[in-house]
């Protein structure tokens, strides 16, 4: 059964159902306020949705902030080991983005078994200048070949932090696109991975009918 695309964002701060932007269906907050935080029933007329957010250093403290966590989780961290152990978890759904994060190839092949969604932030760029800049947005274009080359499940977001670094989903799919071009990486697959994972996360969230993946309750 097709359905219609959706678009998400995901967000480091509170924010307002009034300052989503244009091109967006739903945004997910994640920030220390909102941990453990889960909606337990969805609501298709909202759209801003609390994620539950894990920041770790290293694979201790990812397992012991885990035990309690519950909702829909994203895990922040620099260091390879830990996102690598997150993406073996089945409580984990995202990987959050950051300027200090580290992905290696293993990470994004292991995330497309696990089906753990990898996201690509704009707010990196903002917070960074010149030779670290230009190193980011190298590692970014290889991200995105392996993200593709894998089938592994990612979104492009505007990761935040404030209201300032709010961007509209065109701004933002038009410059990872073009990240996504300079990386040999074919857009059109680019655009349908990127809204196919962007859908499933709004009906996993909102949509009262979805169940999983090609399972759904049937309206009567």
């Amino acid at each position: 059964m097709s359905c219609k695309s959706r678009y998400v964002d995901f967000v480091r701060f509170s924010l307002k159902q009034s300052e989503l932007f244009e091109g967006y269906d739903l945004a997910v907050c994640f920030q220390n306020g909102f941990q453990n935080c889960f909606n337990d029933v969805k609501n298709s007329q909202n759209t801003v949705y609390p994620g539950t957010f894990i920041e770790a250093d290293n694979v201790s403290e990812l397992k012991k902030k885990l035990r309690r966590a519950r909702g829909f989780i994203g895990v922040l961290s620099p260091d390879v080991k830990v996102n690598r152990e997150a993406i073996m978890r089945k409580k984990v759904h995202v990987i959050l983005d950051s300027e200090r994060r580290k992905l290696d190839y293993a990470s994004v092949k292991l995330a497309a078994e696990k089906d753990v969604v990898i996201e690509v932030s704009l707010s990196k760029f903002l917070r960074v200048k010149g030779f670290k800049r230009m190193k980011l947005l190298d590692e970014t274009r290889l991200l995105l070949r392996l993200l593709v080359k894998f089938g592994t499940p990612f979104v492009v977001t505007s990761g935040a932090e404030n209201e300032l670094e709010l961007r509209p989903r065109y701004q933002l799919y038009s410059f990872f696109s073009l990240l996504a071009r300079d990386a040999g990486v074919d857009e059109l697959k680019f655009l349908e991975s990127l809204r196919n994972t962007s859908t499933r996360i709004y009906r996993r969230l909102v949509d009262e009918n979805y169940i999983i993946d090609g399972v759904e309750i049937e309206s009567g």
